[in-house]
């Protein structure tokens, strides 16, 4: 009985976590597509999986239809929860194809959270993005 309220409970938080709006959450160094407000926001990472050092975070976007945004404004901030820090807050620069790319040094093995912002015009779209740097 116990087994199949935990599984009952663990499928409605993952269809909770599912119809957020706001922001979503992905704790994989795949590159993942997330619907976020307006937007489908994916991250990449390389090198992938993401380890200690230099590390470039690749983000794409898209509009609802699927077409690449371009001239966005794209900030991702950073934090190492299990340490209780901050890292930096990165500008992604636009590579003109609806992708863009921010350089970073993750200096300390533990798991990080990437908070992805974007904004063209009036839309907005954020998600969060937690992978364990080994």
């Amino acid at each position: 009985m116990t087994h199949r309220f935990l599984t009952a409970l663990g499928l409605v938080l993952a269809l909770a976590a599912c119809s957020s709006k706001g922001q979503t959450t992905s704790t994989t160094s795949a590159p993942t597509a997330q619907q976020a407000g307006d937007f489908t926001i994916s991250t990449k990472f390389s090198p992938d999986p993401p380890k200690q050092g230099p590390e470039t975070i690749i983000i794409g976007l898209k509009d609802a239809s699927g077409n690449p945004v371009k001239g966005a404004t794209v900030t991702i901030g950073t934090t190492m929860p299990s340490m209780s820090m901050s890292g930096p807050t990165l500008t992604a620069g636009d590579n003109g194809d609806g992708t863009y790319s921010a350089q970073t040094n993750l200096n300390y093995v533990t798991s990080w959270t990437f908070d992805v912002r974007v904004k063209a015009g009036a839309k907005t779209g954020r998600v969060s993005v937690k992978v364990d740097i080994k």
